[in-house]
């Protein structure tokens, strides 16, 4: 999994000291509620995380927690403020070495991030497979992908907690055409 905040391009000093408190913020989110679903924080980027779980549900549940939390923590601070992050996750085979992670699965996983909207979980069909019949998580098929240095296109889902009134699926591929 990772995540990304989303960066406006700042350029004066309070816009840079703003950006670094967002970043801080970022931080301590992942870094609070990543134990709670059984995570391991791989590595730190510029803007987000590279995040590694046993499973798929265990990605989403963590993927959804952080969104909330930053939803909450926005509904409390004027926009110019707010934090946005877009968070994307694949399950598959990844190599171990050194503390890293690498592999297909890694690549594919940071394509999917690079594609979220903000405020969004991306997902590949893998992990939509695994929540599927879950009672918190809600897939919503977005269509397929061609990504950068992948061979195939990958079918996309938005993840969304089933207490919001997910849209319904036709609506989503026909919204994803225009997008």
């Amino acid at each position: 999994m990772f995540t990304s905040m989303v960066v406006a391009g700042s350029q004066s000093p309070r816009e840079e000291s703003l950006e670094q408190a967002l970043r801080e913020e970022h931080s301590r989110l992942v870094r609070e509620l990543l134990p709670r679903q059984g995570g391991r924080e791989v590595k730190m980027l510029e803007d987000g995380f590279l995040l590694e779980f046993d499973r798929g549900l265990p990605a989403v549940r963590f993927g959804l927690a952080l969104q909330e939390a930053v939803a909450e923590r926005n509904r409390h601070l004027p926009p110019e403020q707010h934090l946005e992050l877009r968070i994307g996750a694949h399950l598959g085979p990844v190599l171990h070495q050194d503390g890293e992670v690498f592999g297909e699965g890694v690549n594919l996983a940071a394509r999917i991030e690079s594609l979220a909207r903000p405020g969004t979980l991306y997902v590949s069909e893998p992990v939509a497979r695994e929540v599927e019949g879950h009672p918190l998580p809600h897939a919503v098929r977005l269509g397929r992908a061609e990504l950068k240095k992948i061979r195939l296109p990958v079918a996309l889902f938005r993840v969304e907690a089933r207490r919001q009134s997910p849209r319904p699926a036709l609506f989503a591929r026909v919204r994803s055409l225009f997008t």
